[in-house]
């Protein structure tokens, strides 16, 4: 290999793909040495595969090496100043810009509203059904199905053939897998206590709340670059920054956007979608099928995402005078969702031997396909039985649900006659099938991720009629956010 040193230009530096391969390389060596640092490194397995990295000196030695090695091979520039224009490029980006505040101020607000309602309100009489400390702080983010994420991320999946029961099955690996591998740099460890005078339940109560922070720590962070794309998407489609900022506002306070603050999977899959939508629409295709797929991965609605995506291949194809070229590599790119789902399914048949597996497990949650007719008439009836007084005390939770689905579904229409009819398609198609099959079960949680709603929210409202949208919202989130963290129900 000769050394590369050409003279300086004053145009961007092009480095060849093996110096960007080494710079992730040297990348990986600072984040895999902080860790070790900070709190002893990484040690995981996956099956029989170990994964280790545990000393501060042998990975200074191979960040020490890697430097050397791209400082004789390439001289036009360091990794270190790599690094700062990087860094430079981040914080001058627009969307960061306006999306951080938000996160700043609505997640860290709710971290401590809950904790407030844990500790004041307390809990229903029955107690919470699980915990993870004995400390309310550390066991704050152990709600719901934050246990069944920690117990995928701790344990693996586990079946044991009886669909009537709960598995955890019927959850998606994507964001199990970002849990364990970031609880890892965190210093979680598997197995069993390094030290005799550390009890297994001390160790094991460490893990899980190692995980759970973990979890957070992933919600945090894919919420936040969701909403980075989420602005970018606003503005190209609007042509309007002040909108993009309103979208950005109304996701963060939409009032079940909570559970982006949760150990839940909603911060995962907005950045999934969003990113996936953004780079096809810029023709990205490889960032646009690894985003896509990843969101297959990420829940059971993920795979839907590929119905919007075609839709905007065959517009593509059209507006390119119909070259077989441009549908080659934007049909593929837009299956890519679909196959992320294929390829969690076929797993499962691999340990299993039943197909759709993750599907069937969902009915002993209570979805079962029963049609909108057969869910209105119930309701019709019930409202008849109770009196209005009766029925909002009775479905006080499911009424909001049902106000967030009938949002969905209204804006629908207006968004696909302004921005095109795969953004509504989008949210049809995301709304609609968990409606069929459940009625307004967690409804409001599926519609917390339907940006195209948020993107035209923000276009439409301006002034006074945003800031008293965006305060009732967070005011409702607030309150949903405390339900939540006590054990009460907002499903």
């Amino acid at each position: 290999m000769t050394v590369l040193d050409q003279p300086e230009t004053s145009g961007p530096i092009v480095r060849p793909q093996w110096v960007r391969w080494l710079d992730t390389a040297v990348t990986t060596s600072v984040v895999l040495l902080g860790s070790a640092i900070l709190t002893g490194g990484p040690r995981v397995r996956f099956g029989d595969f170990r994964v280790t990295a545990e000393s501060p000196w042998k990975l200074a030695l191979v960040l020490g090496a890697l430097l050397g090695l791209r400082a004789a091979f390439w001289r036009r520039d360091t990794w270190w100043q790599v690094a700062a224009a990087r860094l430079r490029q981040i914080r001058a980006d627009r969307g960061l810009r306006h999306a951080l505040p938000w996160v700043l101020t609505t997640r860290l607000l709710m971290v401590y509203i809950s904790y407030l309602g844990a500790v004041v309100i307390g809990y229903p009489e029955s107690g919470p059904p699980f915990r993870m400390s004995s400390n309310e702080f550390r066991n704050l983010f152990g709600r719901w199905d934050a246990g069944w994420y920690v117990g995928i991320a701790d344990r693996g999946y586990s079946y044991w053939g009886n669909l009537s029961r709960q598995s955890n099955v019927a959850f998606f690996p994507a964001y199990p897998l970002a849990l364990r591998a970031s609880a890892a740099l965190l210093g979680a460890r598997w197995g069993s206590p390094e030290s005799a005078e550390d009890s297994f339940q001390v160790f094991t109560e460490r893990r899980n709340v190692r995980l759970l922070h973990a979890g957070w720590l992933v919600s945090m962070l894919a919420f936040t670059w969701g909403l980075v794309y989420l602005f970018r998407l606003a503005r190209d489609m609007t042509d309007s920054e002040e909108a993009a900022i309103g979208a950005v506002a109304l996701a963060a306070t939409y009032p079940f956007s909570f559970f982006y603050g949760a150990v839940y999977t909603e911060g995962l899959f907005l950045l999934c979608a969003t990113a996936a939508v953004y780079h096809f629409h810029r023709r990205r295709w490889a960032w646009a099928a690894l985003a896509g797929f990843v969101a297959g991965l990420s829940r059971p609605n993920g795979c839907l995402l590929s119905v919007p995506l075609g839709l905007m291949a065959l517009d593509a194809w059209r507006r390119d005078d119909y070259r077989w070229q441009t549908l080659a590599l934007a049909l593929p790119t837009a299956a890519c969702a679909g196959l992320g789902m294929l390829a969690f399914t076929a797993w499962l048949y691999t340990q299993t031997g039943e197909w759709f597996l993750w599907m069937k497990a969902h009915g002993a949650w209570g979805r079962q396909f029963t049609g909108v007719n057969v869910l209105a008439q119930q309701r019709w009836r019930d409202l008849q039985a109770m009196g209005v007084y009766g029925y909002s005390v009775e479905h006080a939770v499911e009424l909001l649900n049902m106000a967030a689905t009938l949002l969905v579904v209204g804006v629908s229409w207006p968004i696909g006659r302004r921005f095109g009819w795969a953004w509504a398609a989008f949210l049809l198609v995301t709304v609609l099938p968990p409606l069929f099959m459940g009625g307004f079960l967690s409804m409001g949680r599926v519609t917390a991720t339907m940006f195209p709603m948020f993107i035209y929210l923000g276009w439409r409202l301006r002034g006074m009629a945003l800031q008293q949208v965006l305060l009732a919202g967070f005011g409702l989130q607030v309150a949903l956010a405390v339900l939540h963290f006590t054990w009460r129900e907002v499903y």
